[in-house]
């Protein structure tokens, strides 16, 4: 029951701060947050990541429903498991890719505002950052089972 929590609150942050940043910043805005590396950059994104394939919105719709249903499925079969780094790393697969989701379906795009300026890095949002996280906390079971079993 807890991760349903996690999933929720996780929904909540990223739609709640896509919500602020749309309140409190114009599009296109690019806003110097830390010694001019990071900023607020608000943009709209009808792509998937990096924009791809922005002009397919139906095919985006697919590929994204087909993915969280995958992903449903894998956090249904880490219950089977009891491993809590599992759990909590599809939480945040659900949490980020939920938050996107919604957000696609409410505006027709997803809203990114976070940028680091390196290289050509991309704009983001949390849900963006809770995928991130995602593989990185199932990796680090697996590594730990690895370990373990030696």
């Amino acid at each position: 029951m807890i991760y349903f929590f996690i999933i929720i609150i996780l929904i909540l942050l990223d739609l709640g701060s896509k919500a602020y940043v749309k309140k409190r910043y114009k599009l296109n805005d690019e806003i110097n947050i830390y010694k001019d590396k990071i900023y607020i950059c608000h943009i709209k994104n009808e792509g998937l990541a990096y924009g791809f394939l922005k002009n397919t919105k139906k095919l985006i719709y697919i590929i994204v429903s087909v993915c969280i249903l995958l992903v449903i499925m894998l956090f249904y079969s880490a219950f089977k498991e009891k491993s809590i780094l599992k759990k909590l790393g599809f939480s945040f697969a659900l949490g980020g890719a939920l938050g996107n989701y919604i957000d696609r379906i409410k505006n027709k795009n997803i809203t990114d505002f976070i940028y680091i300026k390196y290289k050509k890095a991309p704009v983001f949002n949390l849900a963006d950052i809770f995928l991130f996280i995602s593989p990185i906390l199932i990796l680090i079971k697996e590594i730990k089972d690895i370990i373990t079993e030696k």
